[in-house]
């Protein structure tokens, strides 16, 4: 018989460590951010939270493996107004959207072999810029999908399916109905296919939220074209129906952006239109990376509000400047908007944003960004500034 020695012991122990590394991965994501946000005639508010979030990856055993992410979201300076029931509660304040709240964040089963995606539960999408489909990425509680999908892909082609009952939102446990989750049936299709010269794609989102119904039901259907010498084109047409319509609560609406980017003075310059019509709502979308960071067209854009009918569709004509290796190991990222309606017969207002991003290591980033936006007519001016510090394992 085979003497088994005491070095034998350790290697066997060193490589069960070993494989259980891989089999059970630990992954985390702390941020905190201090906001200060002032909307006129409102008090200015100060939010200093931190968010962590900790995920387990199950697997991976021949293409098949899970995942699970608790998220928790805590206010250290609570001088701030949070929606609905959430909290902290600041009276006369500007409102933050980063209320107290811990929940599970996602929690998914997973099959990803050979080009195939089969993916199911509480789980993050993000589709085409998150322009219409979002995860809401800069709020510290994120926005997911308790979602069923599956998708095809290879080097060149691209294409996906899903659906969904449940949105959880952004405002947390405690805002309660609507604020806290989205209910209805959605199904969303994309694909997306290289050409010679860049990129085609197109998507189909059939969106019915049950327990709102200003925001109600929306059928998108659009396609793009991005080239490989800097132009996007994409166009988009919405029928639905919502409670901010009159009549019979039907609309038809468009939706258009373009944009050229192109290397400029060192660093990468972007000039763009981006259109929507009257009552053309993303309700599920990332809205904070559109339409300037200071959020000042939220609630028209996802669908909640029309400004008491004063909001006619939007056209958001911007520039954009990227530069980085500056001192210090900064990136510097500013953008300029001018607001009209979709009508282009009034002003909405304009905005200055910028944006300094330093990577002190793979781990450890930092961020500081300065919105201003200047409202006109029913629109309120809006001061932002942010300082965040994200770390990741």
């Amino acid at each position: 018989m085979k003497r088994i020695t005491s070095l034998s012991l350790a290697s066997l122990a060193f490589t069960s460590v070993v494989h259980a590394q891989d089999f059970l991965k630990i992954s985390g994501h702390v941020t905190t951010r201090y906001e200060f946000r002032e909307t006129d005639p409102l008090d200015a508010s100060h939010a200093l939270t931190a968010r962590a979030r900790l995920g387990l990856t199950i697997g991976e055993f021949n293409g098949f493996s899970a995942f699970i992410e608790g998220e928790g979201t805590q206010g250290i300076v609570e001088d701030f107004n949070t929606p609905g029931g959430a909290t902290p509660k600041a009276p006369g304040g500007t409102a933050i959207g980063d209320p107290n709240n811990h929940e599970l964040n996602q929690a998914y089963l997973q099959y990803k072999k050979d080009g195939i995606l089969l993916k199911v539960g509480r789980q993050r999408i993000i589709r085409n810029k998150a322009a219409f489909i979002g995860n809401v990425g800069w709020r510290q509680n994120e926005q997911t999908f308790d979602a069923a999908q599956v998708g095809y892909s290879t080097d060149d082609f691209n294409v996906t399916y899903a659906y969904f009952d449940q949105v959880n939102r952004i405002f947390g446990r405690d805002a309660g109905g609507p604020l806290t989750e989205f209910e209805g049936e959605f199904h969303i299709f994309d694909f997306d296919t290289k050409v010679n010269f860049g990129k085609l794609g197109g998507y189909a989102y059939f969106l019915d939220v049950t327990n709102n119904g200003n925001v109600g039901e929306s059928n998108t259907i659009g396609a793009f074209i991005k080239t490989n010498g800097g132009l996007y084109a994409e166009f988009a047409h919405q029928e639905g129906t919502s409670n901010l319509v009159g009549g019979d609560n039907d609309y038809t609406a468009l939706y258009g952006h373009v944009k050229y980017t192109q290397k400029a003075a060192g660093g990468t310059g972007t000039i763009g239109i981006e259109y929507l019509g009257d009552h053309f709502k993303t309700p599920l979308a990332t809205v904070h990376a559109f339409n300037g960071f200071a959020d000042a067209f939220i609630g028209q854009r996802i669908g909640l509000n029309d400004k008491g009918g004063n909001y006619d569709g939007i056209t958001d004509i911007y520039a954009s400047y990227v530069k980085k290796g500056l001192p210090g190991g900064l990136t510097f990222k500013g953008f300029l908007h001018f607001y009209m309606d979709g009508e282009l017969d009034d002003t909405y207002g304009y905005e200055a944003d910028a944006v300094l991003v330093k990577k002190f290591n793979e781990d450890l980033t930092g961020l500081a960004k300065l919105a201003y936006f200047s409202g006109d007519d029913f629109y309120d001016d809006i001061k932002q500034i942010s300082f965040q510090v994200d770390y990741k394992f």
